[in-house]
């Protein structure tokens, strides 16, 4: 597991700057000789691109190839089109119904690997749900919930869930760890089976061919230790999904409001004071506003505008300063830092804020300061920009 989480760690390292785009619905119609990074709601991919393709949205759709590496975070995600390296995505529900040229690793709510899905390297799996249909070359390792495999997996398997439901093939010996294991009458288990199951010894019948099964109480202890290995993996994934959304909100933040952040990151000495009382202001004036707006029927829908604004700037606050703050690193240490080396920076700084967060009362009170001395930068900053203008 230790691998896979660096593997995580290293696909944030992209240096190569490509196409940004953030719209609400994005549909990309021709061929893209470049990296793309695109974020907005809808995401249609219905041309090749030869090179990284990066996406975060609600709905996001693949049809076309892409001939690099596919990295994606979203609710609802489907990848139809041919893959030619890596695929790593992090979403609520997933389908992969494509071919995959090296490894595929996910984690989500539901995942779902069609019955004409083939994995050219491993599948490593962090969900609530999954169910295997397709054909992967090399292992399999599946940390979820519910776990259905009816495809076949060339090589060994790892297989930990709530239940699983085994009516396919593995070619290599298998680990399967679960409350429930049931065997379908399809099921071909070619290597030797180490397992363990809540409801005791399983009758493999027919599905051991040349190998044996055995049950091994130390493969997985009692319902307590499982249950916290299960919390675990699911605190696992929405850190991977947090990670990675962050990562791409932070491209598209730095991207398009470079300038304006660097500046803001000036006035951090200067205007310290004054920008935190312009931040709290912003932070308790609001939900002021808006619920005068929805007390005035006309005013409804400028109430539903300010309610989305401001929990975005809730959710995502932490971003902007850790941006200005990376953007104040970088002018401090007087030297010429690249676009990337701002980014990577300012993910590691909102990681660390999200994980003091958690913190009991305190981890609330600081996420408040946070984003309060953030919105309070760009306002001095916008109004400071706004005076200079008067002047000149």
């Amino acid at each position: 597991m230790k691998t896979q989480l660096l593997y995580f760690v290293l696909l944030f390292s992209i240096v190569a700057i490509g196409q940004h785009k953030k719209e609400k619905d994005i549909t990309v119609t021709e061929y893209q000789k470049d990296d793309i990074y695109h974020a907005g709601e809808n995401i249609n991919i219905n041309a090749a691109v030869d090179g990284d393709v990066v996406l975060a949205g609600s709905k996001i759709t693949i049809r076309d190839s892409v001939f690099q590496d596919l990295l994606v975070a979203g609710g609802e995600i489907s990848v139809k089109g041919y893959v030619a390296d890596d695929i790593r995505a992090a979403g609520g529900t997933l389908v992969i119904d494509s071919e995959v040229g090296d490894d595929v690793i996910i984690a989500g709510g539901e995942v779902l690997i069609t019955k004409d899905a083939i994995i050219h390297g491993n599948l490593i799996n962090f969900s609530g749900d999954i169910e295997m249909n397709g054909r992967i070359d090399g292992m399999m390792k599946s940390y979820s919930g519910d776990l259905k495999i009816n495809g076949t997996i060339e090589q060994e398997a790892e297989l930990f869930g709530e239940e699983v439901i085994f009516n396919g093939e593995i070619k290599g010996i298998s680990k399967i760890a679960a409350e429930t294991i049931t065997l379908g009458e399809k099921a071909k288990l070619h290597g030797n089976v180490t397992y363990w199951s809540e409801d005791g010894e399983v009758d493999f019948k027919n599905a051991l061919l040349g190998s044996t099964a055995n049950f091994d109480k130390s493969l997985m202890g009692d319902r307590k230790e499982f249950s916290l290995k299960s919390f675990g993996i699911a605190a696992l994934g929405f850190w991977i999904f947090y990670l990675f959304s962050a990562f791409l909100v932070i491209i598209l933040l730095n991207w398009a409001y470079n300038d304006f952040f660097n500046s803001a990151a000036t006035y951090l000495n200067q205007g310290f004071l004054k920008s935190f009382g312009y931040g709290l202001v912003y932070i308790f004036s609001v939900p002021l506003l808006i619920i005068i707006a929805f007390i005035i029927i006309v005013g409804i829908p400028m109430g539903l505008f300010l309610s989305g604004f401001y929990l975005f700037s809730l959710l995502f606050g932490h971003l902007v300063t850790a941006l200005i703050l990376s953007h104040y690193l970088r002018q401090l240490s007087d030297s010429k830092w690249g676009f990337w080396s701002i980014v990577l920076l300012a993910l590691g700084i909102a990681a660390i804020f999200r994980l003091l967060t958690v913190i009991p009362i305190l981890g609330w009170l600081l996420s408040l300061l946070v984003i309060a001395l953030g919105f309070g930068l760009l306002v001095l900053t916008f109004k400071e920009k706004r005076k200079m203008t008067k002047i000149a």
